[in-house]
């Protein structure tokens, strides 16, 4: 692993003609993807964290013919300093975040180049902690700090010529130790005096660069194709050889499957505040987000991904953004597949069970509307919907079908804009059934819902063979097409059928040398659909789902601020609800559909509403909860439960219950973290470490039938 070193080589104030030559640390990498590209525009951002300052100073060579007022974007806040038409002043307009300068007519000039200096200050405030988990960094656009930089790729920081997509040479000049990265191909991060300077050369332009910046450290690994790069604080530098590693493997892993990684490297970038974003070339990941231990083996990978879908084969979004169910299919559901047959079955059947929660009914949309997560419902149906129907694809395709549909969509759509349809046409071409993925499209991308299935009667009967076991699938309005596999458990082994199911029902008969134990639809969780109550356990994304949630505050919590109580109900998409005292809860609280205790109460009617099934080994005490068989539970000092609303018919009855010698901040830090577990029945902490977590069984099923011996 190679680190940022400081050279003394001198560099002017301008930006040079031929940066290469002057460059350190620089990557030789490949030729720029968008050789076509003749212009070249030139630009040098000057970075002053301290007073949250930017500073451009741009060359824009105007494309032969244009003349009248071009359209340049530029952020709004910016204040446009200078504009000079080959060396003189001209006239300007800008308004709206829309420089207009007047160029006159083209005339015979073959070349005409526009310089503008411009400047602006950018404070946006940023997240401090992560509490909003569906889309973490939101609303933040742009914001120069001492921590550190950030520009969305969108927000204009540097001038854009409208209609056109050039080539950008691109130097930031910041404090010394500040490193610069964007998007494009790095030339180099050299030291001169007080002074950083990060040079990069970036094509497709047109959609706006992202840019970050900080104190970092660059860390390096060479793989057989492309570098990785780290970009961490020094507090987080011990980390980087682990995620240089598991970058390298995700690469490899993806290189494998869709084919040639598209960019000049791929880098981790540390950011100030918590974000998880896919940029072309880079994930950009906040410092609490790069510090947990899970990440550089599961998420880490879904951003490595992105690199192939979404900032590769780019998203035409006035069809829908398809992106992340794929991202999600090749990076998170795959890992699973790895691991077992099992693990990724129970992964597919949370997915449904966040959907039964988060997103069936009026929250639902079609895929196809699905652009970017916001909450928790359009996150089940853009990520977890979008996977699932992947995968039914895959099932029906077969994997070397289905794999080399995708590395065709990869090289035919590479950095254009690619919708639903044109991926659906690669797995037309690869042999998927004309007339089925017309119907598959109707049913699936362009409408809500999910097929509600249950089994009618079903007999056994003993024949001169053995058994045959006979009975009926069933299906609720409006009906899907679907391939149904019903599978019965023998001591002799499985005996299974697939069925076509397009109506209300469809029958099956299955014979068997022995006779049946068990009977069950759709065994292995390969069909989307809406599961039943009884299949679904309360958990933390139960509340997160819950209508018209109750939450009582308990007199042991009655000092907690209010801020610190709404970030909380923020966290669980529960900003709206009714928040009430013990005292008011007593003749309300019994007719909530949906509670949430935030601490345990103290007054004897209101636990009576927080009652636990016995199979969930839980006994009450007047202090609260504890688990009988469960060694790690006596040293929880916060206890999170998901349960049943003993009075309600499908509700849920919540509480966060926290030991009595804990203060306000260390309440608020284990509240925060509750939402990062939205699969789980019941989260334990222990001075702020999770030493307990995991989910209630499911209590029925509707498509399982147990036999009598």
């Amino acid at each position: 692993m190679n680190t940022h070193s400081a050279p003394n080589h001198r560099s002017g104030p301008a930006v040079t003609a031929v940066l290469a030559a002057m460059i350190v640390l620089g990557l030789p990498g490949r030729p720029l993807l968008h050789a076509a590209q003749t212009q070249v525009q030139r630009l040098r951002i000057v970075l002053d964290l301290q007073g949250g300052h930017l500073r451009g100073y741009g060359s824009i060579p105007l494309p032969p013919g244009l003349s009248g007022g071009p359209a340049i974007l530029l952020h709004p806040d910016m204040r446009v300093l200078s504009v000079r038409l080959n060396g003189r002043p001209v006239e300007f307009s800008f308004d709206g975040g829309m420089l207009r300068p007047d160029v006159g007519p083209a005339g015979n000039r073959d070349q005409r180049v526009l310089d503008l200096e411009y400047e602006g200050r950018f404070h946006n405030p940023v997240p401090r902690e992560q509490f909003d988990m569906d889309n973490p960094g939101s609303g933040v656009e742009a914001s120069v700090t001492e921590e550190g930089v950030f520009f969305q790729a969108g927000s204009a920081w540097h001038p854009r010529l409208r209609g056109f997509d050039p080539v950008l040479d691109l130097e930031i000049d910041a404090p010394r130790g500040v490193l610069a990265v964007t998007a494009g191909r790095l030339l180099g991060h050299e030291d001169l005096g007080e002074r950083t300077f990060s040079r990069w050369r970036a094509g497709r332009t047109a959609g706006g660069l992202p840019l970050s910046a900080g104190e970092y450290i660059q860390g390096r690994l060479d793989t057989p194709t492309v570098p990785v790069l780290t970009y961490f604080s020094s507090g987080s530098q011990a980390l980087a050889e682990t995620y240089l590693q598991a970058s390298a493997r995700h690469l490899a892993v993806c290189e494998k499957l869709h084919g040639p990684y598209p960019f000049d490297h791929f880098a981790v970038v540390e950011n100030f505040f918590p974000t998880g974003y896919g940029m072309p070339g880079y994930t950009l990941l906040g410092s609490s987000v790069v510090r947990l231990p899970f990440i550089p083996a599961t998420s880490l990978r879904h951003e490595v991904a992105h690199c192939w879908w979404g900032n590769g084969v780019l998203v035409d979004s006035a069809t829908g953004n398809w992106s992340e169910g794929l991202t999600t299919y090749v990076a998170d559901h795959l890992a699973q597949e790895e691991i077992s047959a099992e693990a990724a079955r129970e992964y597919r059947q949370r997915i449904l069970r966040d959907y039964a929660l988060l997103a069936a009914g009026p929250r639902d949309f079609p895929v196809h509307g699905f652009r970017f997560r916001s909450d928790p419902a359009t996150q089940v149906v853009g990520y977890g919907k979008a996977m699932f129907l992947l995968h039914m694809i895959r099932q029906r395709m077969g994997d070397e079908r289905f794999w080399a549909a995708l590395r065709q969509f990869y090289a035919g759509w590479l950095f254009r804009e690619a919708g639903w349809g044109d991926m659906l046409a690669a797995f037309e071409a690869a042999g998927w059934d004309l007339r089925e993925r017309n119907v598959f499209e109707r049913q699936w991308i362009r409408s809500p819902g999910a097929p509600d299935l249950a089994l009618g009667p079903v007999t056994v009967s003993p024949v001169a063979s053995g058994f045959v076991t006979q009975g009926t699938v069933t299906q609720k309005a409006p009906f899907y097409d679907l391939f149904v596999t019903v599978r019965v458990e023998t001591v002799d082994g499985p005996r299974e059928t697939q069925i076509f199911l397009n109506g209300e029902s469809s029958g099956f008969s299955i014979p068997s040398p022995s006779r049946p134990l068990r009977l069950g639809v759709d065994p292995d969780r390969h069909i989307f659909r809406l599961l039943a109550p009884s299949e679904i356990p309360p958990t933390v994304n139960s509340v997160k789902g819950a209508d018209n949630l109750l939450v009582v505050v308990s007199d042991d919590l009655a000092h907690m601020s209010g801020a610190n109580l709404a970030a909380f109900l923020a966290s669980l998409n529960q900003e709206e609800a009714r928040v009430v005292s013990e005292s008011e809860a007593q003749a309300i609280a019994s007719s909530a559909s949906n509670l949430l205790f935030f601490g345990f109460p103290r007054s004897a009617a209101l636990q009576t509403l927080l009652s636990s099934p016995e199979g969930y080994g839980l006994d009450r005490w007047a202090r609260g909860f504890a688990f009988r068989d469960k060694p790690a539970g006596a040293e929880l000092d916060v206890l999170f439960l998901a349960m049943p609303n003993p009075r309600g018919d499908k509700g849920v009855a919540a509480v966060l219950q926290v030991g009595p010698e804990l203060g306000e901040a260390a309440v608020a830090d284990a509240a925060r973290r509750v939402t990062h577990y939205g699969r789980d029945s019941f989260v334990g902490f222990s001075q702020g470490v999770n030493r307990l977590r995991g989910a209630w069984p499911a209590l029925d099923s509707p498509l399982i039938v147990e036999f009598q011996p």
